[in-house]
């Protein structure tokens, strides 16, 4: 299965479920997709025009930048403008081992992402979709099965999470240690 297939997959469940005449597996209305990490620039090509078609044919659709929403987390976390950001990390992780800073952040992190994909979406509804672009920048931070988890029955929208992956769910397993464990609820694209 390659792009045309994926994508036309997709976005005919998209439609369904926004025009209520397909119901996702277990009623929630995330889709994920798995495709080649070497597919990563094409990715991205592909779910943004998906989603200019889907903003064509009457619906509200965008792609939100899971980069953005990691960084405005961190500015947040760490309580600094934008213009410190840079030098107040390269502090932290001079101040302690790389380990231990990666454990700290990934204690608070995750909730922050939440948080500030919760803002960006607030007004969004049931008939609006958005596309989580850059699943990848997230590790280790947050996973594809935690997000979803934290996600879920705080937003209203349909959410599409792409995310590069060679095996079905060897990105989406989270840490026995996650409290979110692990989540597979909702669609799965998988390539083909």
């Amino acid at each position: 299965m390659g792009w045309h297939e994926v994508i036309g997959e997709l976005e005919g469940k998209l439609e369904g479920t926004l025009k209520g005449t397909y119901r996702p597996l277990d009623g929630i209305p995330f889709f994920r997709v798995q495709y080649p990490p070497s597919e990563e620039r094409e990715a991205l090509r592909q779910f943004r025009l998906l989603a200019e078609r889907l903003s064509k044919r009457g619906w509200r659709s965008e792609c939100v930048s899971l980069t953005d929403m990691f960084r405005e987390a961190l500015l947040d976390l760490l309580g600094c403008p934008p213009s410190q950001l840079s030098e107040r990390l390269k502090l932290l992780e001079r101040g302690q081992d790389r380990s231990e800073l990666q454990e700290r952040l990934s204690e608070y992190l995750p909730y922050e992402i939440v948080k500030a994909i919760q803002g960006f979406l607030s007004g969004s509804s049931s008939q609006d979709v958005v596309v989580l672009l850059r699943m990848g920048v997230l590790y280790p931070f947050l996973r594809p099965s935690s997000l979803l988890s934290m996600m879920e029955g705080q937003i209203s929208c349909v959410v599409v999470l792409p995310y590069p992956g060679t095996t079905l769910g060897a990105m989406l397993d989270a840490p026995p240690a996650d409290p979110h464990g692990g989540y597979y609820r909702g669609e799965v694209i998988q390539w083909r």
